[in-house]
This record gives structure tokens, sequence and C-alpha cells, in this order.
């Protein structure tokens, strides 16, 4: 059974060493967890929103019962990105509402990796941009 990309992260945070890490990214490698890492360190893909819409309201869903998931729902990120045909022809009220719909369709944990794309920072520790080019460069370039 396929972890969910925060539970990659969570296992990558306890990884000693730097050998570690990249092994724990190796033996989870999915399609998901690599989009989700070029969809936040490609410095070309850029972001309409940089945090949470200001009524989002984390849903109290336990892991797994979520109505959608981070692995059927990243292809969708596209209405977000800037410069992007379709998400530049959304009214921005009409862009924060699907932006509200989508997060809170996401387990919680999920949303945060979400934002975290938006952010560029996927607030894991020791997964960086640096680390990243280092060690997996075909990821951002």
């Amino acid at each position: 059974m396929r972890k969910n990309v925060y539970e990659i992260f969570d296992e990558f945070v306890k990884a000693d060493t730097k050998q570690d890490k990249i092994e724990v990214l190796a033996k989870n490698w999915t399609p998901t967890l690599k989009l989700v890492l070029q969809l936040a360190y490609r410095p070309e893909v850029k972001w309409k929103y940089d945090s949470y819409p200001p009524n989002y309201k984390k849903p109290d869903t336990k892991p797994g019962i979520s109505f959608a998931s981070l692995e059927t729902e990243l292809k969708r990120l596209y209405r977000f990105q800037q410069g992007n045909e379709t998400a530049e022809k959304l009214r921005p009220r009409r862009s924060e509402e699907l932006l509200l719909m989508f997060l809170e369709s996401l387990e919680p944990r999920e949303a945060d990796i979400v934002i975290g794309i938006f952010k560029k920072d996927l607030g894991v520790r020791g997964l960086t941009y640096k680390f990243i080019k280092e060690n997996i460069p075909d990821i951002v370039s």
C-alpha cells in the first residue's frame, strides 16, 4: 500500500543522514511525490496564492476518508498557476472559491502540502531546493 506524501515527509524528517533521506525518497518514489517536488521546487512554476484563503476551515476528516486525495487532485493545480491561460481567465473571487473547495476536499495535511507547493517551501526539515538540486537534479531542471 502506498503512503501518503505527508507520511513520506514524516519518514524523511526522521532519517538521520543525507543518504538515509535519499533512500526514503527512493523507496517511496511515485508519480505523485515527483509531481509535488516539481511543482514546489521548479523555479519557473509560479502560483497565484501563497496562503490559505481567509475562510478556509480544516475538515475534521480522519486520514483516508476525505472526499479527494492529493494523488487525484494535483492535476487541477493548473487553475492556480500564474501564466496559465485558464487560471488567468478566472475572476479573483471564482479562483478563491475553487481554491477553497479544492483545499477543503483534501485531508488537512494534504492541504498543507498544497500551500507548501504555493509557498515554494514544503515545510519539511531538510527537504529544500538545494537538497533536491544536489540529489535529484532532474526535478528542478
